[in-house]
C-alpha cells in the first residue's frame, strides 16, 4: 500500500470519492472550514490487488475508510477464507484504535479488485484535548464510531439472540443530557470504549459462525 497525494487524483476527484462516506458528507454539509481541515489531515492510500492494508498483530491509532475497491478480512483461524468483505463507504480499524490492542485480523485487497483507494484519520486528533477540530466535528466522529460498533453488535445479537453477552449490551450507558456539549462528548467516548470491549469479548467468546463481522 502506498500513500498518494492530491496530484494523483485531483481535488475534485478526491471530494467525489469522499462523498461516499457519510462522516465526510456530514462535515462538508455543516462546516466547510472543518471539512478543509479534515482534507488536510486525511491520508490518501492506494493498494494493488492482493496488497495488505492492515496486518494482524500491528498496533496503531489509524482509522480507515474504503473509497473504492473491495477488501477481504482474514483471520489466522480461517486460513484463506474471508471472514468479511469491506465495501466502499465502510469504516474499519476501530477496535485496535479504541482499545490500544493489536489488530485482530489481516485485511487485504481482494484478488478480484484491480486496486483499492482508502483514506485514513488519526484517532488521537479527535480524542485528545488539544484536538485541531471543533467540538461539533469531534461529536460527529464519535457518533459515527458508536453507531458503527453498535450496528455490528446488533447483527451479532440477531444471529445469536440467546448469547450471554446480549444482556451486557442492554447495560451499556446511554447519554440523556444536553446534546452538543462536552458532557455528551465524554459520554460518547465512554460508550465507544464499552462497545469496543464488548465486541472484542464477543469476537473471542462467540460461537463459531457469529464472528463474521470484525472491526480489527
Amino acid at each position: 500500500m502506498e500513500q498518494a497525494n492530491n496530484n494523483d487524483f485531483g481535488q475534485q476527484r478526491i471530494r467525489q470519492l469522499l462523498s461516499g462516506v457519510p462522516f465526510f458528507n456530514e462535515i462538508a454539509r455543516d462546516d466547510q472550514s472543518e471539512f478543509a481541515q479534515l482534507e488536510q489531515n486525511t491520508g490518501l492510500w492506494v493498494a494493488g490487488s492482493g496488497d495488505t492494508v492492515i496486518r494482524a498483530g500491528d498496533v496503531d491509532s489509524t482509522l480507515y475508510f474504503l473509497l473504492r475497491g473491495q477488501l477481504e478480512v482474514l483471520s489466522d483461524t480461517t486460513g484463506d477464507a474471508p471472514l468479511y468483505y469491506v465495501s466502499p463507504g465502510e469504516v474499519f480499524g476501530t477496535l485496535s484504535m479504541l482499545l490500544g490492542t493489536p489488530r485482530s485480523a489481516t485485511i487485504k485487497v481482494s484478488e478480484t479488485a484491480r486496486e483499492a483507494v482508502l483514506v485514513s484519520l488519526d484517532f488521537n486528533e479527535f480524542n485528545e484535548d488539544d484536538s485541531p477540530y471543533s467540538l461539533s466535528t469531534r461529536l460527529a466522529f464519535f457518533h459515527m464510531i458508536v453507531h458503527h460498533i453498535r450496528w455490528t453488535l446488533e447483527v451479532k445479537r440477531m444471529q445469536s439472540p440467546d448469547h450471554e453477552l446480549v444482556q451486557s449490551m442492554r447495560k451499556l450507558p446511554v447519554f440523556h443530557g444536553e446534546k452538543g456539549t462536552r458532557e455528551e462528548l465524554a459520554a460518547l467516548k465512554v460508550q465507544a470504549q464499552g462497545l469496543a470491549e464488548l465486541l472484542c469479548r464477543w469476537n473471542e467468546e462467540g460461537p463459531e459462525g457469529t464472528g463474521a463481522l470484525q472491526l480489527t
